[in-house]
């Protein structure tokens, strides 16, 4: 687990003697302490912000619902920032999605004006994902997306509603490793003479997803005094104990200090460069890079990967 924002915090007022280190960031309204919280918000903002579809893996969560028959559209987790490409899965296979659709292209999909070769498409908007065909069947699916949500910390009352069993996470929070939506607890499980992994009706094991939804995600229950403690994401650090996802908060570190120096009228341009060289190295090298999705019947090209392995007729 990274620092807390209180020690990444004391480590920004600190290099190149800036400023006296905080002994808190939301204790108190002295100067430094509201410089340091802006810019907190500001350096991880920039980073989600610059970082491509395929980055930011310390912030990647998964959705899991339960497509239902005869409904086409599903909120989306309170956190969805964006996709993750060729991530989807439905019964433990590759879900063969294709998106996010155009509208040129969604309209061929819903009035048949094109042939495609695609199982079902998607698209994403108004805070909810939208499928081609409606689905017919109950069946599981899993998507990974990257989380809007820079903040993680233990859970505080508030945190769940602890009158639902299992207890659910209240919006906006979510669990650390992603968000559930199974509408019934009854799609997840399955006699255990039918409970095949490899076979309908939803692949999956009654051994591993059993009806806790917290199993689901590999979450730990909510109720649990045992370390290691559940964490729930939040959308803003709102007490010095926060952290971020991700274990190496050098980049945070500078960040705040070349912002820190520029809200305190010290000279910043060398803090800055610095900053944007070590956030430049990060996003070259995170999960790989960004990558361009290349949607059509092409091979491999230099830095694109076909979806669906070169098969779908969609352009």
């Amino acid at each position: 687990m990274g620092r807390t924002i209180l020690a990444i915090a004391e480590e920004a007022a600190e290099r190149d003697n800036t400023a006296p280190a905080p002994t808190t960031l939301f204790g108190g309204n002295t100067k430094v302490a509201k410089l340091l919280r802006v810019a907190a918000r500001d350096t991880v903002r920039d980073y989600l912000r610059r970082s491509g579809h395929s980055g930011l893996s310390e912030f990647q969560s998964t959705y899991v619902f339960a497509l239902q028959p005869n409904r086409f559209a599903y909120p989306l987790p309170p956190d969805f920032l964006r996709m993750v490409p060729n991530t989807e899965h439905r019964g433990g296979w590759p879900l063969g999605l294709v998106g996010p659709a155009s509208p040129k292209a969604w309209a061929a999909w819903i009035f048949g004006g094109a042939v495609t070769a695609v199982e079902m498409g998607w698209r994403v908007r108004n805070n909810a994902i939208f499928f081609e065909p409606t689905p017919s069947a109950a069946e599981m699916v899993a998507i990974e997306y990257v989380s809007s949500y820079p903040v993680v910390s233990f859970l505080r009352v508030g945190d769940y509603d602890m009158s639902t069993q299992p207890p659910t996470c209240n919006v906006p929070f979510v669990p650390r490793d992603g968000f559930v939506d199974l509408g019934t607890l009854d799609i997840v499980t399955v006699p255990a003479d039918q409970a095949r992994y490899d076979q309908d009706p939803f692949g999956l094991d009654v051994g591993v997803f059993g009806p806790e939804v917290s199993e689901v995600l590999r979450t730990i229950n909510p109720l649990s005094g045992r370390a290691p403690l559940p964490e729930v994401r939040r959308p803003f650090f709102i007490a010095d104990t926060d952290t971020t996802p991700f274990a190496d908060d050098h980049v945070l570190s500078l960040g705040m200090t070349f912002r820190l120096r520029r809200g305190l009228g010290l000279d910043y341009a060398e803090a800055a460069a610095e900053y944007e060289l070590e956030l430049g190295q990060r996003l070259d090298h995170d999960a790989g890079g960004p990558r361009d999705i290349a949607i059509g019947r092409d091979g491999m090209t230099y830095d694109t990967y076909p979806v669906g392995g070169g098969k779908w007729l969609v352009t």
